[in-house]
């Protein structure tokens, strides 16, 4: 009982992390509009950064230096607004599972909060999966996992249904929508890594 209590929670915080508006949700919106399955890609490779953090939090209790931080932060807000760029462009109509991957690597690893979230709220979900084991480890990371790619192939299918229903005025209103929020977040982590490293 206790151990679906704990799954229970996970799912509950991971669903309350993915859900809410940011660079990942915006940038599986612009991806579905061409390819109601991008959400799953996308948080391929989203797991792909994820999941090697989980474990060595897990084994070492890893610490992420203050400066390096920054640094991160700056590269990730110049990324999200390159991303934000390639989407006003209109870029190309054709769906590429290369380029939705690499969103969800680097919307992850690039992404300052992703990791501050890991340091603390991540990691003290793992610190509790420790009391169940390796196999509390195990569930913890398929049931965070499983969260993200609900969701995010939830966010890429309703993104291609809109644009396929509602025509040309739907998918220029989720791009304008996707871009405002690369926008906003990546001139967000400019300033925050800048004023932190000066």
């Amino acid at each position: 009982m206790e151990l679906i209590i704990f799954l229970a929670t996970v799912a509950f915080i991971s669903l309350s992390g993915v859900m809410a508006p940011g660079p990942l949700f915006a940038a599986t919106l612009a991806e579905g509009r061409k390819n109601p399955f991008a959400g799953f890609v996308i948080s391929a490779g989203h797991a792909a950064v994820e999941i090697p953090l989980i474990l060595a939090l897990y084994l070492f209790g890893l610490s992420f230096p203050a400066d390096l931080r920054s640094y991160v932060s700056v590269i990730g807000g110049v990324v999200m607004l390159y991303l934000a760029y390639l989407e006003i462009r209109g870029g190309s109509s054709e769906a590429r599972a290369g380029k939705a991957l690499f969103t969800g690597i680097a919307m992850s690893a690039l992404n300052p909060y992703f990791i501050m979230w890991w340091l603390t709220i991540g990691l003290a979900l793992i610190l509790k999966s420790t009391a169940f084991g390796m196999f509390g480890l195990v569930l913890f990371i398929v049931t965070h996992e499983l969260c993200d790619f609900l969701w995010l192939g939830f966010v890429s299918a309703s993104s291609s249904k809109a644009a396929a229903i509602w025509g040309e005025s739907a998918k220029k209103t989720l791009t304008a929508f996707s871009v405002s929020i690369l926008l906003l977040f990546g001139i967000y982590f400019i300033y925050a890594g800048l004023t932190e490293i000066y």
